[in-house]
């Protein structure tokens, strides 16, 4: 009895270990997916703007150069200026798609892969945004992510000071909604301490991507050609 014991709690440990690292990999695969998606929608919106350029899995820059290149940004006149951004809907719709088909999907697996879509999605907004919002307040310097360069922007066409800060604050209001969604339809099955324990591995899912992206963004560039 004592083994069978033993042996039960044993392949418990193991189920939980390769959830853990399913979990990981699922998430650290979607985060590059999106990222990639996200700078593209930079590279998009110069592109209709008439601006050449470069884009791979985290910065844009001068057209066929990378980001290892010290002269990589010499030309580049950045989309962050002005309100025609692709790069941040795009990640905010793909939070809010994978939170309503994480609410209708019927699949176990269709649901993992839509909450997978949803939370990191989400992440990639929350994180950025309050550092626009929390550093200035804290240090007093700016803290520059594209819904800050979309807020300078707003600010020079409304006139409006404060409206720096709206394109972060609305961000930050959608991701909240999406994470607290998704909660929400979590806790019947998962205690709040495991809600917070796979939060936690996808944030660290999320600081490993950024390693990997960095390497990637040396090596996968798209160039965005204006004819």
């Amino acid at each position: 009895m004592g083994d069978s014991t033993k042996s039960s709690h044993l392949n418990e440990e193991t189920s939980k270990r390769v959830n853990i690292i399913r979990w990981c990999i699922l998430c650290i695969a979607v985060f590059l997916i999106s990222i990639f998606i996200h700078e593209c929608g930079h590279g998009l919106s110069n592109s209709l703007r008439e601006i050449e350029c470069s884009t791979g899995f985290n910065r844009v820059g001068d057209i066929y150069k990378y980001p290892k290149e010290v002269d990589f940004r010499a030309e580049y006149n950045s989309v962050s200026d002005s309100l025609l951004d692709f790069g941040v809907p795009a990640t905010l719709l793909l939070a809010i798609i994978g939170t309503v088909v994480f609410y209708k999907a019927e699949g176990e697996k269709s649901r993992i892969v839509a909450l997978a879509i949803a939370a990191t999605n989400s992440i990639m907004r929350l994180i950025p945004c309050v550092l626009v919002v929390m550093i200035p307040l804290l240090t007093g310097k700016i803290h520059n992510e594209d819904e800050f360069g979309t807020g300078l922007a707003l600010v020079k066409v409304a006139g409006v000071s404060w409206f720096v800060y709206l394109p972060a604050l609305l961000s930050i209001f959608i991701s909240v909604i999406c994470i607290v969604c998704l909660y929400r339809k979590l806790k019947v099955k998962m205690s709040i301490k495991k809600f917070v324990h796979y939060g936690s591995l996808t944030l660290f899912s999320f600081f490993v991507t950024m390693v990997i992206a960095n390497i990637l963004d040396n090596i996968i560039r798209i160039n965005w050609i204006v004819r």
